[in-house]
């Protein structure tokens, strides 16, 4: 069984295809809902498929007033009481004990998962704006991994054509006090003023990793709230127990046996019976949240250090010019001590924040040896460019002199 699950992920995961995320945003808007998902899904078929509750009634009980009495319980309020503890008289000493969360496990998991692929959904509702399909640019690069050489050429060329546009197009080209305050606005606050300025896609996409970050740590507040006890160190407790005792069974938070009061109507008599129930769901409530706990500290512990290697990459000029850098060393391009005013010039004028960041995506998606090939096209074609412009200006100043 096992394996033949472990095959149906690999499947879908192929059939994905390149993204233009990284493998942490994957595991918060695929892995982490599929996982969800999967657990609604067994919940969800023990409360409406299997029985998830079991009630000792009086003797007097027939089994259709059994099965009313389950049915009532199942849809009222529960409480917990230890055994060796007395149970409160006062309804409301009782209803504090309530323990009703149960029934709504489902739903929350299934919120969890629309928390978890909001920000992806946004992600790809704005990145368009940018004027680049970064989805068809990365998925171009894939394809050109498998090709033979000649057509891969061919594929890098279109690809270093599309990316040469788009840089082209959407650039400021006329220069006053108010762009060069945009501009310094922009660097901070990327997305801000970013389409032409080079930023947008970076500021966006930083902006969703932080979404993505924020999430999962509200996750521990949202199930603290909904499970009425502290989840941020569930966990913890977890391991505290499995050291002392060598298992984990939460009868505190998560209760198999738990009372009911139910009333029974017979003409102007109403007669009260506590009953003792069996919540057998929460056998599987209590061992997803405790999964849950984990994956969820695993997945904050990653996203942390995520965020802070794009935040080193994206507001650090010299790690974006190490990562350019380092393919046209590989390459033998560039010549530390005569082309390095051009290479920066390359970096921080041509490819600006959102070309590093259209590599880094193909880079995170594809081989280093389609990167390798598409940092030389664009590189050929900015030198190309620089030195017509060279030949361009030197031709003015001789037609000047001329004209002297």
């Amino acid at each position: 069984m096992w394996q033949s699950i472990l095959e149906a992920l690999s499947q879908v995961t192929l059939s994905r295809g390149a993204r233009d995320d990284d493998v942490v945003d994957q595991l918060h808007h695929f892995v982490t809902v599929a996982l969800l998902g999967a657990f609604a899904a067994l919940v969800g078929m023990k409360q409406y498929v299997g029985d998830p509750i079991h009630c000792w009634v009086p003797a007097q009980f027939t089994d259709s007033h059994k099965a009313y009495t389950e049915n009532l319980c199942w849809i009222s309020h529960m409480y917990y009481v230890p055994m060796d503890e007395t149970i409160p008289f006062s309804k409301k000493e009782r209803m504090e004990r309530d323990i009703s969360f149960y029934r709504w496990v489902v739903v929350v998991l299934l919120l969890q998962c629309l928390l978890f692929r909001f920000p992806n959904m946004l992600w790809k509702e704005l990145r368009g704006y940018s004027g680049i399909n970064v989805q068809k640019i990365v998925n171009m690069a894939d394809d050109a991994t498998m090709m033979p050489p000649n057509k891969r050429d061919r594929k890098i060329q279109e690809i270093a054509h599309f990316v040469n546009r788009w840089l082209d197009t959407y650039r400021v080209y006329k220069y006053n006090i108010f762009i060069r305050v945009q501009e310094k606005v922009s660097g901070v606050i990327c997305f801000v003023f970013g389409k032409r300025h080079g930023t947008y896609l970076t500021g966006l996409y930083f902006f969703i990793k932080i979404l993505y970050l924020v999430n999962v740590i509200c996750q521990f507040v949202l199930l603290t709230v909904f499970l009425n006890f502290s989840y941020y160190t569930y966990g913890f407790e977890i391991l505290a127990h499995l050291n002392d005792h060598g298992d984990f069974m939460d009868y505190d938070h998560f209760p198999r046996v738990v009372m009911c009061d139910i009333e029974i109507r017979q003409m102007q008599n109403i007669q009260t019976f506590s009953t003792q129930c069996v919540l057998s769901v929460n056998l599987f409530v209590e061992k997803i949240f405790s999964i849950i706990w984990f994956w969820f500290f695993l997945l904050t512990v990653a996203s942390v250090i995520n965020v802070g290697q794009w935040f080193t990459d994206i507001f650090l000029n010299h790690r974006r010019e190490r990562f350019i850098q380092k393919y046209l060393l590989m390459l033998g391009l560039v010549d530390q001590s005569k082309d390095s005013k051009l290479f920066k010039k390359f970096v921080a004028m041509y490819l600006r924040d959102d070309g590093v960041f259209v590599l880094r995506s193909i880079g995170n998606n594809s081989s280093d040896i389609v990167l390798l090939d598409l940092v030389q096209a664009l590189w050929e074609i900015f030198k190309k460019r620089q030195i017509q412009h060279a030949e361009a200006k030197s031709s003015m100043v001789e037609g000047r002199n001329m004209v002297k």
